[in-house]
């Protein structure tokens, strides 16, 4: 694929549309980025209801029919964060115009599907529709219920509230909760139409398209908005920890978690990313990582056991499942291991199954339409747009040398552990 780079068809939207023949179906992602804000509580409801109803298609049975007669479109819409950023994702993947048994064009079909749903949610007079609006509430709440019955994921999301308090990007989720309780029509609203003036909008399309179609139909719709002023995007980026602070909370658990947060020493999402990457990778990725060969395999001190940094923040989360009485054996392995890589003392082995998975995974991001948005839209803040081929190429060219320097930047923030009830580690 040639070298390709967002366009901006108006001021805060972005377009790509990577062009291929060789897929049977097609996909378009159009993202709305924010600034974490008040809104947190109602974007998530909003990113929810407006993914089952709108306001042509106002039940779930005509608007799962619309989706039907799109060849059966696979459409989704989800909320997540980026870094200290929001973003609310439409997207939609469909078959290739070249099957299409009337001979009407699915992919326009789809965009102004897409336009509709959007621009004409479910709501009237500066209000969403009660009865959806309530519906969707109970979703959300029931949503971050699961979330605290996963206690995998609550000690992940309990770490980053108590490691990055005061920083927008540490999300309180019992005031979330209470905060989606409190929400009304009114209130889904406002954040609706912040999403529309104050949002960086990404179009990202992949397949057999008509490119100028997808981006004159969206250049129109955002004409159409008022007042569009896209918001400024930040993060907060902490290089270094001052000290180790430690948490614990207690809860009916049967398998304690162990979470540690690092600060990577990144200044922003471009420092040093590659050679980031690779360290990470080294210590705490797949089966071959320090981590798992050493933590969990060679001395039987943990369930699972693993790294994953989070560029656009510069973090480092470590997560562990332990028996509790190994806490302090497993703690201490898992900071030898961190050290291990600070020294340099990682062997050839360990570098060379790293750049190789790597490297593999990388080219492989452009095998299907769905990947290849997935895969560019992640770029889009960043300076150029780098393909799976040089992503893979730029990982096999990390030296040793890099990935030392970077691990002597960490610095550990955070150890959290959800203990049972009964335990008595600090």
């Amino acid at each position: 694929m040639n070298k390709k780079s967002y366009i901006e068809i108006e001021k805060g939207v972005k377009f790509l549309c990577v062009n291929s023949d060789k897929f049977k179906t097609n996909c378009i992602k159009v993202d709305f980025y924010l600034p974490m804000s008040e809104h947190l509580a109602a974007q998530n409801v909003l990113a929810s209801l407006m993914g089952h109803t709108s306001k042509k298609y106002n039940t779930f049975k005509s608007f799962n029919g619309r989706i039907e007669s799109l060849y059966g479109a696979d459409f989704d819409t989800s909320i997540a964060t980026i870094g200290e950023k929001i973003r609310i994702r439409f997207s939609v993947e469909i078959p290739d115009d070249r099957f299409s048994l009337d001979g009407k064009s699915i992919a326009q079909e789809t965009v102004d599907f897409l336009i509709e749903i959007i621009k004409n949610p479910h709501c009237e007079n500066g209000e969403f529709d009660k009865e959806a609006t309530d519906r969707e509430i109970r979703f959300t709440l029931q949503n971050i219920e699961a979330e605290k019955n996963d206690k995998r994921a609550f000690a992940v999301s309990r770490l980053r509230q108590l490691m990055c308090q005061g920083e927008p990007y540490g999300i309180d989720r019992e005031k979330l909760e209470q905060d989606v309780k409190n929400l009304d029509g009114k209130k889904l609203y406002d954040a609706y139409a912040d999403m529309l003036k104050s949002s960086t909008i990404v179009i990202t399309a992949c397949g057999n398209l008509d490119g100028e179609m997808v981006k004159d139909k969206f250049s129109g719709f955002e004409n159409s908005i008022a007042d569009r002023k896209p918001a400024d995007l930040p993060t907060i980026f902490i290089t270094k920890a001052d000290k180790i602070r430690y948490f614990k909370d207690e809860m009916d658990v049967n398998q304690a978690k162990l979470v540690i947060g690092l600060r990577s020493g990144m200044e922003n999402a471009d420092d040093s990313y590659f050679p980031f990457r690779v360290m990470t990778d080294i210590f705490g990725g797949g089966p071959y990582s320090r981590l798992f060969l050493n933590v969990r395999e060679k001395m039987s001190l943990c369930y699972y056991c693993g790294a994953r940094l989070f560029r656009e923040k510069g973090i480092i989360f470590i997560q562990s499942g332990i028996e509790e009485e190994n806490y302090e054996k497993a703690l201490s392995e898992i900071l030898n291991q961190l050290d291990v890589m600070k020294k340099g003392e990682f062997t050839d082995e360990d570098f060379t199954s790293s750049i190789t998975a790597l490297s593999d995974a990388f080219k492989g991001v452009e095998d299907s339409p769905v990947a290849v948005c997935t895969f560019y839209s992640s770029q889009v803040f960043d300076d150029s747009l780098v393909s799976g081929q040089e992503y893979a190429e730029k990982i096999a060219s990390v030296t040793r040398e890099q990935i030392v320097e970077c691990a002597k930047r960490v610095s550990v923030d955070s150890v959290y552990i959800l203990a049972g009830e009964s335990g008595d580690n600090e």
